[in-house]
């Protein structure tokens, strides 16, 4: 975007629109901050048909946290392996400084009860090893099933960064949890948890298969979600950034400006042709200017609804 000084008079002069003029929608990521994640307001209010759509990455991670409990609730009868009554998780963490990474983690945590605040934000840090819950960045939580009572612990966290210094790596996560973790406590291992797919997957496949562990990661790639309809240990669970929502945005947003129609027609009110996004699949943020396609859980038993032919 841009458009100023002679490029843009030319354009106006000439009977077009001048650059500073033209609609800009921005999707995926949300024009912030890197270092703090405070959205650049400047760059959202570049003209009147500027905006953002993504996912909901709060709702996304508070979502993932929610399907972790659930299943421990239809599980409860054999989900605490070694019968101490702690239901044991470790958690890998794509990026420390990612804000998808952070509400995920946060969203999670504060599912399973296990969240400290700090601030007045949930703690994103990783724990390293936590096996005695003395940890300062998470508390146990607890959840009650039929009556009985289980203890719910982070046992252990970390970022699964290489070497190099690359993120959300999956090797890193499936040595860190079929070596390290698994040779150390493994017997403590109830559930498993992912910022992502990539990481969930290497880490179901070296190791939480095997041992009949579940599995929960993010983003409904397609071999998690095939996984899910695993004969032998299926995957846990995933969610899906609901990317046709996120598609049909982006475009619609841009053809709603070049036709300079209200921003909503098609979206959250019907177009003439009664196209219309469910109430239920987007949400719009006035104040930032971005719309939010909402998230969407996929396990066993709906997986076959999010495959891709």
């Amino acid at each position: 975007c841009g458009g100023s000084g002679s490029d843009g008079g030319s354009a106006a002069a000439a009977g077009g629109t001048a650059n500073a003029q033209k609609p800009v929608v921005f999707y995926n990521r949300q024009p912030s901050n890197s270092s703090t994640g405070e959205l650049d307001m400047t760059t959202l209010k570049w003209n009147d048909d500027t905006y953002y759509v993504g996912f909901d990455a709060k709702q996304g991670g508070e979502l993932e946290g929610q399907m972790v409990v659930e299943y421990i609730k239809a599980h409860a009868a054999d989900i605490d392996r070694n019968g101490d009554g702690v239901i044991g998780y470790v958690l890998a963490i794509g990026d420390v400084g990612h804000n998808d990474s952070i509400a995920r983690t946060r969203g999670c945590r504060k599912a399973l009860g296990t969240a400290v605040e700090k601030d007045g934000q949930i703690v994103s840090d990783p724990v390293g090893t936590n096996t005695d819950g003395k940890s300062d960045k998470v508390k146990d939580g607890e959840i009650e099933v039929d009556g009985k009572k289980f203890i719910v612990r982070e046992l252990a966290s970390q970022e699964m960064k290489t070497s190099a210094g690359a993120t959300w790596d999956a090797p890193t996560a499936g040595n860190a949890l079929s070596g390290t973790w698994a040779s150390a406590f493994g017997e403590q291992i109830d559930i498993v948890v992912s910022n992502n797919d990539g990481m969930g997957m290497s880490m179901y496949s070296n190791w939480a298969k095997e041992n009949k562990v579940p599995v929960f990661g993010y983003d409904a790639n397609s071999d998690a979600v095939a996984a899910l309809g695993d004969t032998d240990f299926p995957y846990g669970g995933t969610i899906s950034q609901n990317p046709a929502v996120q598609a049909y945005l982006t475009l619609r947003l841009l053809r709603n400006s070049l036709d300079g129609v209200d921003v909503n027609t098609g979206v959250g009110e019907a177009d003439d042709a009664g196209n219309v996004i469910a109430e239920d699949d987007f949400k719009f943020s006035k104040d930032d200017r971005s719309f939010y396609a909402m998230n969407l859980e996929v396990t066993a038993d709906n997986y076959k609804d999010f495959t891709d032919p």
